[in-house]
C-alpha cells in the first residue's frame, strides 16, 4: 500500500416507498451493456477492435495484437453475472472476473474460459496474466465439459461469493471452486491474440449483473498487541516489530498455543508465516482440552521443511491430507515468509500455500466450529513467526441515487447557509456560447449545476445522508479554467479542474488527491465535455472507545477509464472539508466556491458489514 505522509447520500428519502427502492437497488439485475454503445467499458491490454452490431458487442482479432480486453469501468465483488456468447471455433476467448491491470496495461486475474467444444475447457477457470495456469479445469468426462456449443449462442452464468466461484454454461454446472487471490475487480471480455490476420470474431450480448455485496479482509492481529488472543501454558508469545513471535525450548513438553478469543464456524483466514525452528501449525475449529497438546481440532501444517499445507486432526484422525516432499518443494519457501490461506465453509475445507492449493476436503465429517490457534510443538526447539493475520468479512451492498435530477431538497450548503445564498440550480448544463469559461442551464431537470461566474460567488454543497465504505460513480463537467472538487465522505478531496492539455500534473490537477497525491497521467477531457469518476473508498475504522484503528483508503480512483490511484492510504482529511474531522461515515460534498461546475448521474454503492 502507498501511504501519504502529509495530512493533507445521500439524499434522505422522505417517502417510505422511495427509501425501500433505494435499499433494494443493490439486489436488482441491471445491464452492463445497453445494446447500442460501449459506454461504461474501456479497452485494455492489446489493440483488438470492439464495436456494437445488432445488439451485440463484437470483438475482432488484429494482427500482432496481444490479448485484448474490453473492461468495465467499475469493480465488482460478490455478484451473479449472466451473458450470452458466440465465438468462432478457431478463436479462444474468455470472461475476466475480479480482474486488474498493471501499470504496463497488462490485464490479470480470473478468466472464465470460452473455447471450442473440442477442448472441453469452456467454463473452466484460468489465471490470466499472473500464474498463467489452470486454477480449475473441468473434468473431461463431466456434463459441464460438453455444455458449450460451437457456432451458437451460449448462456454463461457466473456467481462469485467470497472465495467461492461457480460457473454454468447453458444451465449445466461447470466449475465450483475456492480461491482467495482476488475478492474484487473488473469484468472483461477477451479477444485472444492470434497468428497471422484471420479476422476472427467473438460476440457477447444480454450482459447483466446482480450485485450481492463483497468480502473484505479484516485484521485479526493489530500489529502491536495480542488483543483478541490468549495463550495456553507452554512456550512464549510476544510481538516484535509488527510480528507475532513464538518460542519454546526443547525441554518444554507442553504445546504452546496462542488461541483466538472468538469461536468461528464458517470462515476464510489468511496469514504469513516464517518457520525458523521446529514444527508449528494453524489450528481451526479447535476445542480446548486438558492435556499437553492443549486443543483438539484441525491443523494446517507449518514446518521448517516437511508436510507444509497438509491437514492434520489432533485428537482424531491424525493425517487427513499429507503432501509429499516433492509436492511441498513446489510451493514452500524454507526460511522465507510464506502465505497460507484456510477456507472452511460447511464441510468444505481448502488450504492454499503461496497460491497453490495444498489440501481440499469436499464433504468432511469433522468439527464445524471452534477456535483459531497458532501452535508451538512440544519437546522441540521452537521459533516461528506470524504476521498479517486476517479474516474475510462479508459486506452487504445498498445502492443510493442521492440526486434525483429534479431538485436539491436533500442537499445542504456548507455553513448551514440557505440555498438562496448559492448559485446551485437544476437543469441541463452546457458551455456558454459567448464565454467558454461559464456554464448555462437549459430547462429545469437533469444536472446539478453551479452557475457561479467567479471564485467565491457560490458555496460548497453536500448530501444530507452519510455513508462509509462505498463505490462512488459520478459525471462532472468543467468549463475552461474552472475549479471544483468531489469530497469523499465530506473530507477527502478528489480534485476537479480544467487540466486539459497539461503535460506535467501536480497535486492540484484533475484527478489528484488534493495537496497530497498527483495523478500519474493526464486523463482529462476538453472543457465542457462530461467526464466520469469511479471512486472506491474504504472508510476509517474505530474501536468501541472511538479510537481510530485503520485509516481511510482510496482503494481505486478512475477518471475516464484511467486508474489514477490504487490502495492509497489517507492518514487524515484534506483541507476544506465539511467539518475538517474524520468519521466512520460522511456525506458526498461538491466544492462550489471556486467556480462554475456541473454534476450528474451520481450513484453510490454503500457496503456495510454483514451481521
Amino acid at each position: 500500500m502507498q501511504c501519504l505522509s502529509g495530512k493533507c447520500v445521500l439524499a434522505v428519502i422522505c417517502s417510505v416507498s422511495l427509501l425501500c427502492v433505494s435499499s433494494t437497488l443493490g439486489q436488482q439485475w441491471r445491464p452492463l451493456f445497453d445494446g447500442k454503445t460501449l459506454d461504461g467499458w474501456h479497452v485494455r491490454g492489446g489493440t483488438a477492435a470492439y464495436h456494437v452490431e445488432d445488439g451485440a458487442i463484437v470483438g475482432t482479432t488484429v494482427q500482432g495484437s496481444p490479448n485484448t480486453f474490453l473492461c468495465t469501468e467499475s469493480d465488482y465483488g460478490d455478484f451473479e453475472l449472466e451473458l450470452e456468447v458466440k465465438c468462432d471455433p478457431a478463436l479462444n476467448s474468455g470472461v475476466q472476473i475480479r480482474s486488474h491491470v498493471t501499470k504496463e496495461n497488462r490485464v490479470f486475474g480470473y478468466q472464465v474460459e470460452i473455447a471450442a467444444a473440442r477442448t472441453a475447457t469452456s467454463g473452466s477457470i484460468y489465471d490470466e496474466g499472473r500464474l498463467g495456469r489452470w486454477l480449475y479445469r473441468i473434468p473431461k468426462d463431466s456434463a459441464g465439459a460438453k455444455a458449450y456449443k460451437d457456432d451458437d449462442w451460449n448462456l454463461y452464468r457466473i456467481v462469485c461469493t467470497g472465495p467461492r466461484i461457480q460457473t454454468w454454461i447453458n444451465g449445466v454446472p461447470c466449475t465450483d471452486f475456492v480461491d482467495t487471490m482476488d475478492m474484487t475487480g473488473f469484468i472483461g471480455l477477451q479477444v485472444h491474440s492470434v497468428a497471422g490476420d484471420p479476422k476472427l470474431q467473438v460476440r457477447w450480448r444480454n450482459i447483466r449483473i446482480r450485485e450481492t455485496g463483497r468480502h473484505i479482509w479484516r485484521p485479526l492481529f493489530d500489529g502491536e498487541t495480542l488483543a483478541g488472543w490468549h495463550s495456553l501454558p507452554g512456550g512464549k508469545w510476544q510481538v516484535r516489530d509488527g510480528v507475532i513471535v513464538g518460542t519454546s525450548p526443547i525441554d518444554e513438553t507442553r504445546h504452546g498455543l496462542l488461541i483466538s478469543d472468538a469461536v468461528y464456524g464458517d470462515f476464510t483466514a489468511r496469514l504469513q508465516f516464517k518457520a525458523v525452528k521446529g514444527n508449528s501449525g494453524f489450528y481451526f475449529r479447535s476445542d480446548k482440552v486438558d492435556s499437553a497438546v492443549g486443543v483438539h481440532g484441525f491443523q494446517a501444517e507449518i514446518d521448517i521443511a516437511n508436510d507444509v499445507g497438509g491437514l492434520y486432526e489432533t485428537g482424531g484422525r491424525a493425517w487427513v491430507v499429507q503432501p509429499s516432499a516433492d509436492e511441498v518443494a513446489k510451493y514452500f519457501k524454507p526460511g522465507e515468509w510464506n502465505e497460507m490461506t484456510v477456507s472452511a465453509r460447511g464441510r468444505h475445507v481448502v488450504v492454499h500455500v503461496n497460491r497453490q492449493k495444498t489440501a481440499e476436503l469436499i464433504d468432511d465429517p469433522g468439527r464445524l466450529k471452534g477456535h483459531l490457534a497458532l501452535q508451538l510443538h512440544g519437546s522441540q526447539d521452537m521459533e516461528v513467526m506470524f504476521r498479517d493475520v486476517e479474516i474475510l468479512q462479508p459486506q452487504t451492498s445498498t445502492v443510493h441515487v442521492p440526486f434525483n435530477g429534479s431538485d436539491l431538497n436533500n442537499w445542504r450548503l456548507k455553513g448551514n447557509r440557505p440555498m438562496s445564498a448559492a448559485k446551485w440550480v437544476v437543469g441541463t448544463a452546457a458551455l456558454s456560447p459567448t464565454d467558454p469559461r461559464q456554464l448555462i442551464s437549459k430547462g429545469d431537470r437533469g444536472d446539478m449545476i453551479n452557475l457561479a461566474e467567479r471564485h467565491g460567488q457560490s458555496i460548497d454543497i453536500y448530501s444530507e445522508q452519510t455513508f462509509g465504505d462505498c463505490r462512488i460513480e459520478l459525471e462532472v463537467m468543467v468549463p475552461q479554467g474552472s475549479n471544483s472538487g468531489a469530497y469523499v465522505m465530506g473530507e477527502y478531496e478528489i480534485q476537479v479542474l480544467d487540466s486539459w492539455g497539461r503535460q506535467k500534473m501536480g497535486s492540484g490537477d484533475m484527478g489528484a488527491v488534493y495537496g497530497a497525491a498527483p495523478p500519474p497521467v493526464n486523463a482529462s477531457k476538453k472543457p465542457g465535455e462530461w467526464q466520469k469518476y469511479v471512486i472506491d473508498v474504504n472508510a476509517p475504522r474505530y474501536d468501541e472507545a472511538g479510537k481510530k484503528i485503520a485509516n481511510a483508503e482510496l482503494a481505486k480512483v478512475q477518471l475516464n477509464g484511467h486508474i489514477l490511484h490504487h490502495n492509497l492510504v489517507l492518514p487524515g482529511p484534506t483541507p476544506s472539508g465539511v467539518t475538517g474531522r474524520e468519521a466512520a461515515k460522511g456525506p458526498i460534498m461538491f466544492q462550489g466556491d471556486h467556480g462554475p461546475v456541473a454534476y450528474r448521474n451520481i450513484r453510490i454503492t454503500e457496503f456495510a458489514d454483514a451481521k
